[in-house]
């Protein structure tokens, strides 16, 4: 049943028979990783897909020697090095486990193959992607245009789970400030 989760995700989007269940089931890998385990790495080529069961994933970059969390990911979402995953070039960024999480992966052949299988499986990728851009030009203008407050403020909102299971580090680095600026907002929310 270590597909069920993906499987219901999938049918909260498109109606599946048995047939495209059978694809998924087939090509999607169960696997199990442990706290801060590199799933793909800056300078390789991401090969794999990861949709989330459960647990917490980050995406992040070096940048002058500092980490810079680009991501936070929970259970029922998908993630990896995009670009690098679709294009087959290296990966700007790292991906990495931030807690112990069950997963289930897809290689790009896989994926593509799943794709010429399936006509639901296509549907239910480009309603995905849609939502994807808008949450990425969402994201990218609140970092633009609100302030670290009201992002941390945002984030409380609308993403309760990661403020609760994610260190502060990563969450400061995905809001775009320092821990220690992160560390006087939240004493500023709580008074």
């Amino acid at each position: 049943m270590k597909h069920e989760k993906l499987i219901r995700f999938v049918e909260g989007n498109v109606s599946l028979d048995e047939f495209d269940i059978g694809l998924i089931e087939n090509y999607f890998e169960p696997v199990t990783v442990s706290k801060n385990e590199l799933l793909e790495k800056e300078n390789s080529i991401a090969n794999h897909l990861y949709f989330i069961n459960s647990g917490y994933i980050r995406v992040f970059h070096i940048e002058n020697g500092v980490e810079i969390t680009t991501h936070i990911n929970c259970q029922l979402n998908f993630i990896t090095s995009f670009n690098s995953f679709i294009a087959a070039i290296p990966a700007q960024d790292n991906v990495e486990s931030i807690t112990p999480c069950s997963l289930l992966k897809i290689s790009k052949k896989n994926l593509d193959a799943l794709y010429q299988h399936s006509q639901k499986w296509t549907k239910f990728c480009k309603n995905i992607y849609e939502q994807s851009l808008t949450f990425n030009e969402q994201r990218m203008k609140d970092i633009l245009t609100l302030s670290a407050e009201k992002r941390y403020l945002k984030l409380i909102s609308t993403r309760p789970e990661i403020i609760r299971d994610v260190p502060l580090q990563y969450i400061a680095s995905y809001i775009g400030i320092k821990p220690e600026s992160l560390s006087r907002i939240r004493r500023q929310v709580i008074s």
